[in-house]
């Protein structure tokens, strides 16, 4: 018959500091690999606003462009939001989405022509501005996210820190970046619980638009109680009161109509 094996006390002792040391490198690899695959793929909250085509023959080609036409928008009520995850990685810049996790677009690094954080412009005060080109496409695209969890200006230093490097660039700056990243947004105060007053200022279209319909509200709010007490001598007086609300919140659309048209003819001089 086949006999037991025998071990002697130092074939022991040498099996047990190969096992040892074959489980020390499995744990420092585990531990490396997961500190490389944490650093290698950032995901950030944010807001979709809304994406133009960069052209020339509609005053559209700056960033800046894009700001100004996205305040124009959102002083019309006319940015329809969504919101998403930003994913970047060492390859490319991904869009997904929340629920179903399904990737929307995919922005390999090499077609980022150029990545900008806009700051306290608007009411959207933390953009991160994407303009992206497809080998395939004839004009770059312009895409705008509003970023509260993470600032748009750490974002952006990640996405570029992401495209240096996959242009070989030495040495590598994401983990760095990234670090400082954590660093800074661990070091920033939560926001305060009520909104900070509001400044006093010249009075924008937003302001304009927002004080007529507090105003309308107010005044329709006025006449709502005083029917009861005046239905019969007011009646016709709070009708003509509404309409005159209505006629003044078309002539606002209509001067606001009229602004982004003279901005726009401006821009094609």
């Amino acid at each position: 018959g086949y006999g037991s094996p025998t071990f002697s006390s130092r074939d022991k002792e040498q099996s047990s500091k190969t096992s040892a040391k074959a489980l020390y490198e499995q744990r420092k690899n585990y531990a490396r690999d997961s500190i490389s695959s944490i650093s290698e793929i950032t995901q950030y909250h944010v807001e979709h606003l809304t994406t133009f085509v960069l052209d020339r023959k509609e005053a559209m080609i700056t960033v800046d462009d894009g700001i100004r036409k996205l305040k124009l928008l959102d002083a019309k009520g006319k940015v329809w939001t969504q919101d998403m995850v930003l994913q970047v990685d060492d390859k490319a810049v991904s869009l997904v989405d929340l629920e179903s996790k399904n990737e929307l677009e995919n922005f390999p690094l090499n077609t980022i022509q150029h990545c900008q954080a806009v700051m306290n412009s608007c009411n959207y005060d933390s953009i991160l501005a994407l303009v992206c080109k497809e080998p395939s496409q004839s004009k770059a695209d312009l895409h705008l996210f509003q970023c509260d969890e993470v600032k748009a200006n750490f974002i952006h230093e990640d996405i570029e820190s992401a495209i240096n490097d996959s242009k070989g660039g030495k040495p590598k700056q994401r983990l760095e970046t990234l670090r400082m990243i954590s660093r800074a947004e661990s070091a920033i105060p939560p926001p305060p619980r009520a909104p900070a007053p509001v400044p006093p200022g010249t009075v924008t279209q937003v302001d304009v638009r927002s004080r007529v319909a507090a105003w309308s509200a107010w005044a329709a709010e006025q006449g709502d109680c005083e029917k009861p007490k005046q239905y019969h001598d007011h009646e016709e007086t709070a009708e003509m009161m509404a309409a005159k609300i209505d006629r003044d919140v078309q002539i606002l659309n209509h001067i606001l109509d009229d602004i982004e048209y003279f901005v726009t003819k401006l821009q094609k001089a």
